[in-house]
């Protein structure tokens, strides 16, 4: 499960068994939620508010590097 990203206490990773729409993993602390690579929303799981805005601010900036590790791990 490589962690892919560590900011505001905020650990992002993504899954190489993982399936179905593009999509991380965002965790702080008993929180954890799906969210999104095509549009950063929450797929499922809780998030607080603020750190959902920053999930989807650091989605917005990298979806295209997320894409291609998205891509890279479903091979």
């Amino acid at each position: 499960m490589p962690r892919i990203a560590f900011f505001f206490g905020i650990s992002i990773y993504m899954y190489m068994d993982d399936h179905g729409v593009p999509h991380c993993h965002g965790v702080y602390g008993d929180y954890a939620g799906s969210f999104s690579l095509e549009n950063g929303e929450r797929i499922a799981g809780e998030m607080p508010p603020k750190q959902e805005r920053k999930i989807k601010e650091f989605i917005s900036a990298n979806r295209e590097d997320l894409m291609e590790a998205w891509h890279d791990l479903s091979k």
